[in-house]
């Protein structure tokens, strides 16, 4: 009998633990670097710190010296993001946010820097190394993919498509410093 209970409970916290697929930002200081590179080359996310409880970063397009500023964006603390910023100062903002790293079927607003407000539904799962997604619009399904996470749930790597199956890209994580 003790066998089975050590066994169902250990069974039950393994699952648990699979099924959060929430970014641990709060475990990056300010000036944590995290590069990601697709077909299109590298992106460089830096944490800039926390303003009134949301985590910003900054994202640079390269790496180094050379890289040059193409925006920021805020994600609260599951690490779902509430608005982008873009270099020209254009904002856009979800409401109550991306649903990116909330399981299961979630409703938000997407509300563009032209006033522009469109409805979206994300479903999101835990998968086995992290969480796979489906995002629909007023006309069906927009995109799909899929993300393997680290121990504090930052992308190492992954796929994305567009609703006609084209353009699948895939990701790394090149590098990760945490402050």
């Amino acid at each position: 009998m003790r066998i089975l209970i050590l066994a169902l409970t250990v069974a039950f916290s393994a699952s648990h633990a699979a099924a959060d697929i929430s970014w641990q930002a709060d475990r990056m200081a300010p000036g944590s670097i995290m590069v990601m590179e697709d077909s299109q080359g590298r992106l460089t996310h830096v944490k800039r710190g926390t303003e009134a409880g949301q985590h910003v970063f900054d994202l640079f397009d390269g790496e180094g010296r050379a890289a040059r500023y193409v925006g920021s964006y805020t994600v609260n603390g599951r690490g779902d993001v509430t608005s982008t910023v873009a270099a020209d100062g254009a904002v856009t903002r979800f409401t109550p946010h991306r649903c990116s790293r909330t399981p299961g079927k979630c409703q938000f607003t997407i509300t563009h820097a032209d006033g522009f407000v469109e409805p979206r539904t994300r479903v999101t799962r835990p998968t086995a190394s992290g969480l796979a997604w489906q995002e629909y619009g007023l006309d069906g399904l927009i995109a799909e993919g899929a993300l393997e996470l680290d121990r504090i749930g930052a992308a190492k790597k992954g796929w994305k498509k567009d609703r006609r199956g084209k353009g699948k890209t895939r990701t790394r994580r090149v590098m990760i410093a945490l402050r």
